[in-house]
């Protein structure tokens, strides 16, 4: 008998930080439980953990990595009218109710997981029916504090949901913003007791809202789930006496409430079903193995004897050129010889030359400046031109100005760059699924800086799909905009920067227009 062996990964994004937690099980018995936290602060999972992730899904096949949304703006719905919401993604909460979240919502935890790709997301109010499920609540208000948020319930005499609401919380930054204090510890006192008043305010809120609509049903019991502890003894039994109502303070361990959530029975409250598993062979018969393998070594020698006398060179040169396109183009190849090209032109440019405008094609320069002198051009520039270029005029506006002179230099028939070693790509695309142009779109609009102008231009679908965009983005400096590159090349998807490319200086920064391609595997 085989043993079926799993890996449960729960990724929890809180404020600041990410913990994973790592759950093997062999015959749904836990063998091994580890977990590790990471300071993050993107809108996407980073290349390192995603690496580490993708390892783990390449050593076990039947990896299962779940998380909760990234922000959480769900709410209860009857499940009469969640069918007739548009825009949402709808999953059970139970009998009487579904939890909606809006698309735009959900899309944006998907693409947080884009580089490892997600098999369950849930959301808070998921944790809340588990509580329910393992406990008899009758009479009771229930708050699940989670990431400056309290996902309120209140359940009727037969533990039936009579009110339901989600709330904002104070956060630290929020304090830190409005407030005065003279040392980090003061600031958290302040930040405690804020916390405590406005939690306070909305239970006392609640209670009112409530009553006002319900007569037939008394709350007997508050209850404030809690992932991290915030309220100390004291401010609990200061709850207890203002409220005059039971009041519990009881943990929730997310990483067993999301495992649990996992398991089978609970796999349709997921707002996304899990991604097909691929199971390796398994061969009883060692011996029936090697004989295959045999039998296939030799009708390959018996292929290729057939194919050398058949085959002319020019059909083996075909097969070798379709292999080739079958390969994404290497983006940081691509990328890096484009930032080399321009920072080679930059060197060009000495004090002298006050440059305005820069375009670059594949295969020619048209540069704008200001030069100070009349001899400019041939003195300053064109002999580092010359190594780069073929050919290169240069074109006053004014020849009978002799200083601070508006011209343009045109170069073309380009010359290979001496002396550079260009990087190249030596990790895995993903190449998981065909993405659309409207995801590649999103995660275009997160990779990009603020403000960025992002025009989908075409597509082209041969042996591999190409997604052509036009991005217009402003930066400071130069340096930004080779952040930006090495940003994207560190991406696990094949995107390159291509020519034409243009910078113009404005009085806000400069203004950079260029070419992106997205390319995937058809």
């Amino acid at each position: 008998m085989f043993t079926k062996e799993s890996l449960y990964i729960n990724v929890i994004k809180y404020d600041s930080q990410l913990k994973l937690d790592y759950k093997k099980i062999t015959n749904e018995i836990i063998i091994d439980n580890t977990n590790a936290i990471y300071l993050v602060d993107d809108d996407i999972l980073s290349t390192e953990i995603a690496e580490k992730l993708n390892l783990s899904q390449e050593e076990n096949d039947f990896t299962y990595i779940s998380t909760l949304l990234i922000s959480d703006t769900t709410k209860l719905v009857p499940k009469a009218l969640s069918s007739k919401l548009k825009d949402c993604e709808i999953a059970k909460f139970n009998n009487e109710f579904d939890i909606a979240v809006l698309k735009t919502t959900l899309f944006e935890t998907k693409n947080y997981f884009i580089k490892t790709g997600i098999d369950y997301i849930y959301s808070a109010f998921h944790i809340m029916n588990l509580h329910l499920e393992k406990k008899v609540c009758k009479n009771e208000l229930l708050l699940f504090l989670f990431n400056n948020k309290a996902f309120v319930i209140i359940v009727d005499q037969k533990g039936l949901i009579a009110f339901h609401q989600t709330f904002d919380l104070p956060t630290f930054e929020s304090v830190k913003k409005t407030h005065f204090y003279e040392d980090d510890v003061d600031g958290q006192k302040l930040f405690d007791e804020i916390y405590y008043l406005e939690l306070n305010e909305i239970i006392h809120n609640v209670l009112a809202t409530f009553y006002e609509k319900k007569t037939d049903v008394f709350v007997e019991k508050v209850t404030l789930l809690y992932v991290l502890k915030q309220l100390s003894n004291e401010q609990i039994e200061q709850l207890n006496n203002e409220l005059m109502l039971e009041v519990e303070y009881h943990p929730i361990n997310i990483d067993e409430e999301i495992f649990e959530l996992s398991k089978d029975k609970h796999l349709k409250k997921s707002f996304t079903k899990p991604r097909k598993k691929v199971k390796k062979r398994n061969y009883n018969n060692i011996s029936a193995f090697i004989l295959l393998i045999l039998l296939l070594i030799g009708v390959y020698y018996f292929y290729e004897l057939i194919m050398s006398k058949q085959n002319t060179p020019q059909k083996v040169l075909e097969s070798k050129k379709i292999e080739k396109k079958l390969e994404l183009p290497d983006h940081i190849t691509l990328n890096d010889k484009i930032e080399q090209r321009i920072r080679a032109i930059f060197n060009t440019i000495e004090y002298d030359i006050i440059l305005k405008e820069l375009k670059i094609e594949e295969n020619s320069l048209e540069l704008k400046g200001i030069f100070l002198k009349e001899d400019t051009y041939l003195t300053s520039l064109k002999q580092k031109l010359d190594l780069l270029y073929k050919d290169t005029q240069y074109l006053p506006l004014d020849q009978s100005k002799k200083v601070n002179i508006e011209g343009t230099v045109f170069a073309k028939d380009i010359l290979e760059l001496k002396d550079v070693t260009y990087k190249v790509n030596t990790k895995k695309y993903i190449t998981d699924e065909l993405i659309s142009v409207e995801r590649v779109s999103e995660q275009l609009k997160i990779l990009m800086p603020e403000n960025s102008i992002i025009k989908f231009v075409s597509s082209s679908n041969n042996y591999v799909t190409e997604y052509n965009y036009i991005v217009n983005i402003l930066v400071k400096d130069p340096n930004e905009f080779f952040e930006l590159i090495d940003t994207i090349s560190h991406e696990l998807y094949s995107i390159n920067i291509a020519y034409p490319l243009s910078m113009i200086r404005t009085e806000t920064g400069i203004e950079i227009e260029f070419n992106l391609v997205f390319n995937q595997l058809k």
